[in-house]
């Protein structure tokens, strides 16, 4: 009979019980009825809130809340409905086992708070009617469920990535032989160890051997929702394996950790973390790929910066906000958790292998020589790029040099992970304490002849210009010389939750009305958009509130946009006023000195676009999304103009930036200083202005053109650029 059984599977799991589902729904009604009703919820949603803000940040709602109940108590069904499938119990016997039953010996569903409640009778039939005499899939069942619940932009909150499967099977098979005592330091819903069970039950050992190998499986998070999840995951699939009656069920070590200071969770895991240190033969996963500014805590920021201190790859200080959590735990966790010569495998974001903030970490201090790369070019399986790293750990006290571990071995994979071809990557530079970004190493001979360009030291990021809804304005009328303001909509409607905030119709005075621009606004050779931006600056660009008190329409309204930005920055800032983030680094007072002729490319993207602005016709504020150099020559501007929006340099930073980021990047290259007797340098500039008239007409026939779009169109115009370009450097 058991093969007549339905087969439960995650894309079962997610049609059934996800948010489409009609359960999902009627459920949520039922939970928000019993929030109004129930003492124990207030209990619960604060120290529900207590726990998960530190993980999410400050921005969860009850509403939050009532989806990790609902999947809480979906578990939890499940679960007890396993339990109870091989006793022929009624619906009536199966629904008091799951009002009474806590399983407290499995510490399964030991968060109290989630469970402030129950479905009723008809709810629970109706979930249990879709699983009942059911078997499930050899298979993460709750991936996708525990994705789509939780939204990618919650979840990616907390650097949590969720890994194809593919990839995690072919991580496991490269690396794990059954019976090693493994660890994965963020574990998530389960995926690896779901698949390490996996191969662990489909070997030939004994059950006695097999079971020896499932207690050296263990798992680390900070999410108690995620130990929940792998918790019942293997447990189901344990349960699906050995159809005994009564066996022993076998220990689980998934623990609610947090890995990089695993010290601080001794008291609520029972468990002597010291025992486990450098005790594991491997450490495999996907880590969080977060950076230091993505953290919610002002206080867990010291302790993360500190540690990158610690195990020697902390970044210079302009670099100390991208810091990225994914290169900490590379390091850390071997550290803590590995034995000599044990391996480590995790995927990571690619920033780490071409990222400047990673200079240190590619020195591979506590690694032996064999490390290896996986990469996917063109084939990635996230939005952002990213690599496997695979290393054996051999500790700090080594006598190997940086040099001797490169080149490092590559596998390039196409995506269906099949291998297409093997290289080498090296670095352009190798010094003592670490490595300039990787390359294939029959690239790197022609990099390692390119000299930085004159222009890298002139050219600047623009003001941060944040938040955009408290300051960037849309103008409905004038009235005695001032300007009536509202919200720019736009801008209001890609605002994060935390700053959609809207003004209607405040007065300013119209000397604090400045223009600005977007990324978006920004295609090549043209800008096709300019956006009115309030700032409450002197003629020295200051915050001057004595030269305000004669303004007294734009001090009211700074006064009110100060308070709502007082009142929502993040508490790990230490900006404290909103005129302090808007000048961060100084970044806007520096504008004053803007010469004639202002010429702008994008911070990051696939592709640089470049134009130029005429600083003399209309003041504008370069944005943090460009960068920008100012002249008094209007050839140099349209020079640098076309070079910058030069395809083949666009293809070459490819190969050398990190992630989308392009920042100085360009200027890798030597780009000469413009010289108005060069001939080549005065066609290029004759080109730059010609293309920027076509560009307007485009952008006028078709405002929303897309730099895609313009730049298929001025195709062959663009090569002819190219060919002028490797005259000058890019040869």
């Amino acid at each position: 009979m058991a093969e007549n059984k339905q087969l439960i599977s995650s894309q079962i799991i997610s049609e059934k019980l996800g948010k489409s589902s009609e359960i999902y729904q009627q459920s949520i009604v039922f939970l928000k009825k019993q929030s109004k009703n129930q003492i124990s919820f207030d209990q619960s949603f604060k120290q529900w809130r207590e726990i998960f803000s530190k993980i999410y940040g400050y921005e969860i709602s009850s509403n939050l809340f009532l989806k990790h109940t609902y999947f809480s108590l979906i578990l939890k069904i499940l679960f007890i409905s396993k339990l109870c499938s091989s006793k022929n119990l009624e619906l009536d016997e199966v629904y008091e086992m799951y009002l009474t039953n806590n399983l407290k010996k499995l510490r399964l569903f030991e968060y109290y708070y989630l469970f402030w409640t129950n479905f009723n009778k008809k709810l629970f039939t109706k979930v249990y009617n879709v699983i009942k005499c059911s078997k499930y899939a050899k298979q993460d069942i709750f991936s996708d469920i525990y994705q789509e619940i939780f939204l990618p932009d919650t979840r990616h909150k907390i650097g949590e990535f969720y890994t194809p499967s593919k990839l995690v099977q072919k991580m496991i098979d490269e690396v794990y032989i059954v019976g090693s005592k493994i660890l994965d330091p963020s574990c998530g819903s389960g995926s690896f160890l779901i698949n390490i069970l996996l191969k662990i039950l489909g070997s030939s050992e004994s059950v006695a051997l097999k079971f020896k190998a499932l207690s050296k499986v263990y798992g680390f998070d900070i999410n108690p929702l995620a130990i929940m999840t792998t918790k019942t995951n293997i447990l189901l699939l344990i349960f699906e394996h050995f159809t005994t009656k009564n066996f022993k069920i076998p220990e689980l070590n998934i623990f609610l950790i947090d890995s990089l200071f695993p010290e601080s969770n001794d008291k609520e895991t029972d468990i002597n973390i010291k025992n486990m240190r450098n005790s594991f033969d491997l450490v495999i996963g996907n880590p969080p790929w977060l950076t230091y500014k993505d953290l919610q805590s002002k206080e867990y920021q010291i302790k993360i910066r500190d540690l990158s201190e610690n195990l020697g790859i902390k970044p210079p200080s302009q670099y100390i906000t991208h810091i990225e959590l994914a290169a900490i735990f590379f390091y850390a966790i071997p550290s803590n958790f590995l034995k000599i010569k044990a391996k480590v495998f995790f995927v990571m974001p690619r920033s780490v292998i071409n990222g400047d903030h990673c200079y240190k970490f590619r020195a591979f201090s506590i690694f032996n020589r064999n490390l290896e790369i996986w990469d996917f070019p063109k084939h990635y399986f996230f939005n952002v790029n990213h690599i496997c790293l695979k290393a054996e750990f051999i500790g700090k006290n080594n006598n190997i040099l940086i040099d001797d571990r490169y080149p490092i071995k590559t596998k390039l994979f196409n995506d269906s992970l099949e291998l297409r071809e093997e290289k080498f990557y090296s670095s352009l530079k190798i010094e003592n304490d670490g490595a300039k970004l990787l390359l294939p190493s029959e690239e790197l001979e022609s990099f390692n002849k390119l000299e930085n360009s004159p222009y890298k030291d002139i050219f600047f990021q623009g003001a941060t210009l944040v938040p955009r809804t408290l300051t960037f304005f849309t103008k409905k009328q004038k009235t005695n010389g001032n300007l009536i303001i509202s919200s720019d909509s736009d801008v209001l409607s890609r605002a994060k939750t935390q700053w959609k905030f809207q003004f209607k119709e405040k007065e300013i005075e119209q000397r604090f009305q400045f223009k600005t621009f977007l990324n978006m606004d920004l295609v090549p050779f043209f800008i096709k958009r300019k956006r009115n931006v309030f700032l409450p600056i002197n003629e020295q660009f200051d915050l001057d509130l004595e030269f305000l008190q004669n303004y007294p329409k734009a001090l009211k309204f700074y006064e009110e946009m100060n308070k709502i930005y007082k009142q929502n920055k993040k508490r790990t800032s230490t900006i404290n006023t909103l005129f302090a983030n808007l000048n961060y680094w100084n970044k806007l007072k520096k504008q004053i000195n803007n010469k004639t002729y202002i010429v702008v490319y994008n911070a990051s993207g696939s592709n640089l676009k470049a134009a130029v602005i005429d600083n003399d016709k209309q003041k504008v504020i370069i944005g943090s999304e460009n960068y920008y150099y100012s002249t008094t020559s209007e050839n140099e501007a349209y020079y640098l103009s076309a070079i910058l929006n030069d395809p083949n340099l666009s293809k070459n930073i490819k190969l050398i930036k990190s992630s989308r980021h392009i920042h100085k990047r360009p200027f890798m290259f030597p780009i000469p200083i413009y010289d108005k007797n060069h001939p080549v340098h005065e066609k290029l500039a004759r080109t730059g202005k010609k293309y920027e008239l076509l560009v307007y007409d485009l952008v006028m026939n078709n405002p929303n053109i897309t730099s895609e779009k313009v730049r298929l169109i001025l195709n062959q115009k663009l090569m002819k650029i190219q060919k002028l370009t490797e005259q000058v450097f890019l040869k």
